[in-house]
C-alpha cells in the first residue's frame, strides 16, 4: 500500500499504511466501484471509459474497475491507495466490509465520491458522515454557472473564477461548511431559487468539496450526470486532481 504521511520533501509522502513511498511522479492505485443498487445512471459506461482512459496516462493513476460492492474486502483494499464510488442505493456490504472501508480511510486511504455517491447508503449513517452529506434532490438540470471557491486546489486550480456547464445539479443535505472545504458551489444568480424541489433556505449549494476523515482524505464532486461532462477536459482534470489529492500526491 502506498503511504501518505508528509516527509521533509515536498513531493514525497508516506504514512501508516504499508511500507512503500508514493511520490508525485508515481501513479496511485485506484479501485473504481460502479455498482448501481438503486437508480442506474445511463452515463456509467461513459464514466468507466473515461476512468480507464485516465488510467492510461503516465501522470494519472492505475485503475481497476469493480462492478460489485460485494468484492470489497480488507485484503483487497490493502492493494489500493484510493477508492472511488460511482454508486447508488444500499450496496450489498456486510458490517465487516463496511468496517474495513472506514478503517481503510481512517488509516490514511483516500475516498472519492462521484455524482450519485451521495445517493448511496442512506441507512448507513457513518458513510454519510464520512462523505460529508447526502443527496437531497436535483432541482436544476440545465446550463448554469458554478463559482470556483478554491483556485489553488489540484481539483480546481486549472479553472477560472467561474465555470459554465450543463448538468444535473444535486442539492445536498446533512452537510455544513464547518465540516467540509468547499471547492465549487452554485452561482445562485444563474438558477431559479424558487424552482420546485429547492429545500435549502440558506441558498448555499456546494457542488464539490474535500474533507479529512481520520488520517484519510475525502473528495466529492456532485457533477457527472451528463456524458458530455465526462468528455469535457476541464472535468477530467477536476476528477484527476481530486483523485490524486485523495491519494496524497497532489
Amino acid at each position: 500500500m502506498m503511504n501518505r504521511v508528509k516527509l521533509v520533501s515536498t513531493v514525497v509522502l508516506a504514512g501508516t499504511i504499508g511500507s512503500s513511498v508514493i511520490s508525485a511522479q508515481e501513479r496511485p492505485r485506484v479501485l473504481y466501484l460502479t455498482h448501481p443498487a438503486a437508480f442506474v445512471h445511463a452515463v456509467l459506461p461513459v464514466a468507466e471509459e473515461v476512468m480507464r482512459e485516465l488510467g492510461e496516462q503516465p501522470d494519472a493513476f492505475q485503475v481497476t474497475v469493480f462492478k460489485s460492492a460485494e468484492e470489497i474486502t480488507a485484503e483487497r483494499l490493502s492493494d489500493y491507495d484510493v477508492v472511488v464510488f460511482n454508486t447508488t442505493g444500499e450496496l450489498p456490504m456486510d458490517p465487516v466490509q463496511k468496517g474495513a472501508l472506514l478503517a481503510f480511510i481512517r488509516n490514511g486511504g483516500g475516498f472519492v465520491g462521484v455524482h450519485s455517491a451521495s445517493d448511496t447508503f442512506y441507512e448507513w449513517l457513518d458513510y454519510g458522515e464520512m462523505l460529508g452529506g447526502y443527496f437531497d434532490g436535483h432541482p436544476w438540470h440545465q446550463e448554469l454557472t458554478l463559482t470556483v471557491e478554491d483556485r489553488d486546489h489540484p481539483a480546481t486550480g486549472h479553472l477560472g473564477p467561474t465555470v459554465r456547464l450543463y448538468d444535473e445539479i444535486y442539492q445536498i443535505r446533512a452537510w455544513s461548511r464547518d465540516d467540509v472545504h468547499v471547492l465549487l458551489s452554485v452561482d445562485t444568480t444563474s438558477v431559479d431559487l424558487d424552482a420546485e424541489g429547492v429545500n435549502r433556505a440558506d441558498g448555499d449549494f456546494a457542488v464539490a468539496w474535500t474533507r479529512k476523515y481520520g488520517a484519510g482524505r475525502v473528495f466529492y464532486t456532485a457533477l457527472g450526470h451528463e456524458p458530455a461532462v465526462w468528455r469535457n477536459m476541464w472535468f477530467r482534470r477536476h476528477l484527476l486532481g481530486g483523485i490524486r489529492w485523495a491519494a496524497g500526491v497532489e
